[in-house]
């Protein structure tokens, strides 16, 4: 009939269906690059059409599974093995809009890094749009780590109507509900035994095909960091299955999303929800953050840069934009109102995506944390008389000052001897290796080391 309309009788009569001879789709291009993609072998031929998408090339889901198959043949690539189809149960957290639902979970991420541990993906999805509001790789599947996550999804998305977990300790804890109330969000889990329920189950199964065969190949910390932003970003800016009927146009969870938040706070609001939790300091020259009468080394090549810091009831975490620098135990000191620390103590230094000045992190993890200092009680304080006589050090050992005055803010002294072994700190809570002792003293402004001996 739309031919008729168009073109009278003439349309009336049979046509072949299909393009004219010699008009195809299929290149050359298209083919290679379908080959690039298959060399993850758990991609499918949807999978396969979004990413083509995304760069341009618009193939069918039909034809990109065609060029797959023809590539398998050619050069020997697995099939993807399929979950098999399953009976569509309905969903109780179905949402009707945007930010009614926000699903969060936690997901092991395989590596071939033994040197890291575990590798945890901790994401927050919108059910609605299906995008992933937030994510970060995490070696630890605490609550600290969950909340840094939901801050900077809050920051930038707002706050959603209801939170959507399992039951799992990390999401049920007293601080995270604390901070649900203090931000209006409703909290809910699905039911024990039903995974099925939780929509960000899915988008797992989809991060597995994705990006479990380049975490796979990861050589480094920074590398997974990489892979996991890269996947996050073409998640979100692929055309997703649920959305390949929508009326609108709009296939990419980003595109759904759109520009809609939401309840959005004021950044004191939003601060004063995290009170308890969430501190922020900056970075001095050395790398090391103040808080509550202690140093706390974070990165020395983040240094002048605003750091967080995350207080948990038996730990602490400096991190700086969401990724984690170092982790020590804490002990709260006795008493109300106190608010200090008592003893920090084993540190333990992350490996990061940003440069390191130093490597200390060797040392920490072959089971050497007392050689030399990454948190200092700030009690040593800068001599204010030139006959000073003895500053006492916070370990085994004792540094002995001969006199000489030490009139700058910026040259505060801070010591220690590690019990059995002749390191120390010296000059502004530098970290010292024994090996790199004479280096260090070669540093030292000569106001300093005519000023020291060690006993």
């Amino acid at each position: 009939m739309k031919r008729f309309i168009e073109e009278g009788e003439a349309g009336l009569e049979d046509r072949k269906r299909g393009r004219p001879k010699g008009v195809c789709k299929v290149d050359l291009k298209a083919i290679d690059a379908v080959r690039r993609l298959q060399k993850n072998p758990a991609l499918g031929e949807f999978r396969a059409h979004a990413a083509l998408a995304q760069v341009g090339i618009h193939l069918s889901p039909r034809t990109c599974g065609r060029i797959l198959t023809l590539n398998r043949r050619l050069y020997g690539y697995e099939k993807p093995t399929g979950a098999g189809k399953s009976e569509k149960k309905e969903m109780p957290f179905a949402s009707l809009r945007r930010h009614e639902f926000w699903t969060a979970d936690v997901r092991y991420v395989d590596h071939r890094l033994p040197q890291l541990g575990n590798v945890y993906a901790i994401s927050i999805l919108e059910n609605h749009s299906r995008a992933i509001l937030g994510s970060a790789l995490t070696r630890s599947q605490d609550t600290i780590a969950f909340l840094s996550v939901l801050y900077r999804a809050v920051e930038r998305y707002g706050s959603p109507e209801t939170l959507l977990t399992d039951s799992g300790s990390v999401f049920l804890a007293n601080r995270a509900k604390a901070i649900y109330e203090a931000l209006n969000i409703r909290k809910e889990e699905i039911e024990k035994g039903r995974p099925w329920q939780s929509y960000i189950e899915t988008t797992f199964n989809i991060q597995k095909r994705m990006a479990d065969y380049h975490f796979g190949r990861a050589e480094s910390w920074p590398e997974l960091v990489a892979v996991h932003d890269g996947w996050v970003a073409d998640y979100n800016g692929q055309s997703h299955w649920a959305h390949r009927e929508r009326k609108d146009g709009r296939r990419s969870p980003a595109e759904v999303l759109g520009w809609l938040s939401g309840v959005r706070y004021h950044s004191e609001d939003l601060e004063r929800a995290f009170f308890s939790t969430r501190f922020t300091r900056k970075l001095d020259s050395l790398g090391y953050a103040t808080f509550r009468r202690w140093r706390l080394y974070g990165e020395e090549g983040l240094a002048g840069n605003e750091a967080t810091l995350w207080l948990h009831a038996k730990n602490l975490t400096v991190e700086y934009a969401g990724e984690p620098l170092s982790r020590y135990d804490v002990e709260p000191a006795s008493g109300v109102g106190t608010g200090g620390l008592l003893v920090v103590r084993r540190p333990t230094l992350f490996e990061t995506s940003y440069p390191r000045s130093w490597a200390p992190a060797e040392a920490l993890r072959a089971g050497r944390p007392r050689r030399g200092r990454v948190a200092q009680s700030i009690q040593a304080r800068r001599v204010r008389s030139p006959a000073a006589p003895r500053i006492a050090s916070v370990a085994a050992g004792s540094l002995c000052l001969h006199g000489g005055h030490l009139g700058n803010e910026r040259s505060r002294i801070f010591c220690q001897l590690s019990s059995g072994h002749a390191s120390a700190n010296l000059w502004r809570g530098l970290f010292v290796l024994p090996k790199a002792r004479k280096r260090t003293e070669r540093r030292l402004p000569p106001c300093l080391s005519r000023c020291f001996s060690i006993h």
